[in-house]
């Protein structure tokens, strides 16, 4: 065989190790392109000077706590919520269950959808995992969690403080 040949043929087989090697790598393509999560987002306690979103008000009473929310194009949503208590209190007060809604643009638009109530432990936590119904179209998300299934109040809402 010739060099040529041989430089050539070392050429296509680098190629294929670095293309195998990147595939194996980026794990099918989660995170990126349209293969990732439709929408990821942060979510933080409501306080008492929180504005109305989607014609939902905030809760009564301050909250603290974060929260992470993430729905992919086949309907996996899923919430992690850590320490979502009344603040200054290490308690729910008598918030014992969850539901999140998706909303999107415009503002008076009603919810997307609205998962079934999960409970919230003692100390703020929850996780939902349901499989929910995608729009074909969402501007502005905005992800709202609710105290006692009470869709008229949200007690955190994405955002991020700094």
């Amino acid at each position: 065989m010739s060099l040529m040949k041989k430089s050539s043929l070392a050429a296509v087989l680098v190629a294929a190790v670095v293309f195998v090697a990147a595939a194996a790598a980026d794990h099918g393509g989660r995170g990126r392109g349209h293969h990732g999560p439709l929408l990821q987002q942060r979510l933080i306690g409501s306080i008492l000077s929180d504005p109305p979103i989607h014609n939902v008000n905030r809760g009564g009473v301050p909250w603290v706590g974060t929260g992470t929310a993430m729905l992919d194009r086949h309907g996996r949503f899923e919430v992690e919520i850590r320490g979502l208590l009344v603040a200054g209190t290490n308690n729910t007060g008598p918030v014992h269950t969850v539901t999140v809604s998706l909303y999107c643009a415009p503002d008076a638009s009603p919810a997307v959808f609205t998962t079934t109530p999960v409970p919230l432990s003692s100390r703020g936590d929850a996780r939902i995992r349901q499989h929910v119904t995608v729009p074909a179209r969402c501007r502005a998300p905005v992800v709202l969690v609710h105290p006692n299934g009470n869709a008229a109040a949200y007690i955190m809402a994405t955002g991020f403080t700094s």
